[in-house]
C-alpha cells in the first residue's frame, strides 16, 4: 500500500492555499484588533493565534473577556463552537493513506474551515501518496498567515481602522466572504463537467445554509454560524456513510 509522505506534495498545498491567505490576513488583523480592546497585551493575542487557531472561537473569547465572563463559560462556548472541526477528519481520513497518529494530529491541529474547504476539493481528485503533504502544506500557510495577521492587528491595528474606520466592517467581512467562495468553487468544480456534486457535498452546504437561516431569522444569530457548521457536516458525513454501506 502507497504510504503517504509529507515532501511530496507540499508546494502544491502552499500554492493552493493562496485564497486562505488572502482571507485570513484581513480577518486576523481584525481579530488582533478587537484582543487588544478586549484588554489583552500583545503577546496575549498572538498566543491566543498560535495555541487556539479558530477564528470563530477566538472573536467569540475576545468579546466574553470584554464582558467579564467567567473561564467556564469561555471554555464552554469555545467547546461548542469548535466540536465541528471533529467531523472534518473522517470526511477527509478516506483520501489519506497509512498516517501515524503524530501525523495526523499535525494535520487536524491545521484542519479550519476554510482548509477543509479546499482540501475537500483538492485531496479528492488526485493520486494516493502525496494528499498529506499537501493538507500540511495548507494548513500550514493558513496558520502562519493567521498569526501574521493576528500580530499586525495587535500592534498597529487600532492606529490603521482609527484612521480608516470604514475598514473594520470590511475586515470582519473577510472570512465568512472567503467561505462562501472556497464553497461556491468546491460545488462548480463538482458540478455538472465532473458528473455532478456529491450528494454529501451538496446535502451539507444546503442543511448548513437552511439552519443558518433558520435561526438568524428566528433571532439567534450569534448560534446560527456555529450550530450551521456543525449540523451540515454532519449530515455530508452521514451521506457519505450511507452511500458507501449501500455500495
Amino acid at each position: 500500500m502507497i504510504e503517504e509522505d509529507a515532501s511530496r506534495g507540499f508546494p502544491e498545498g502552499l500554492r493552493a492555499s493562496v485564497p486562505i491567505v488572502v482571507g485570513y490576513l484581513p480577518t486576523a488583523v481584525a481579530f488582533g484588533v478587537a484582543a487588544r480592546g478586549a484588554g489583552l497585551s500583545v503577546i496575549e493575542t498572538v498566543a491566543m493565534s498560535l495555541i487556539v487557531f479558530s477564528g470563530a472561537s477566538q472573536f467569540a473569547l475576545a468579546g466574553l473577556l470584554m464582558a467579564g465572563a467567567s473561564w467556564m463559560v469561555m471554555a464552554a462556548i469555545s467547546l461548542v463552537l469548535g466540536i465541528r472541526h471533529m467531523l472534518y477528519g473522517p470526511s477527509l481520513a478516506p483520501n489519506l493513506r497509512r498516517i501515524d497518529t503524530s501525523r495526523a494530529g499535525v494535520a487536524a491541529f491545521g484542519l479550519t474551515d476554510e482548509v477543509f474547504a479546499v482540501a475537500s476539493a483538492m485531496l479528492s481528485r488526485r493520486l494516493p501518496g502525496t494528499n498529506f503533504g499537501r493538507l500540511v502544506g495548507l494548513g500550514t500557510s493558513a496558520y502562519i498567515s493567521w498569526t501574521l495577521g493576528t500580530w499586525i492587528g495587535a500592534v498597529a491595528g487600532s492606529a490603521v481602522v482609527g484612521a480608516l474606520p470604514s475598514l473594520a466592517p470590511a475586515l470582519s467581512f473577510a472570512l465568512p466572504a472567503l467561505f462562501v467562495a472556497l464553497l461556491v468553487s468546491l460545488v462548480r468544480y463538482t458540478g455538472p463537467a465532473t458528473g455532478g456534486a456529491p450528494s454529501s457535498v451538496m446535502g451539507a452546504i444546503l442543511v448548513a445554509a437552511a439552519v443558518a437561516a433558520t435561526l438568524y431569522l428566528a433571532g439567534l444569530e450569534s448560534w446560527s454560524v456555529p450550530a450551521a457548521g456543525v449540523v451540515g457536516p454532519a449530515v455530508g458525513l452521514l451521506i457519505r456513510r450511507g452511500r458507501a454501506n449501500a455500495v
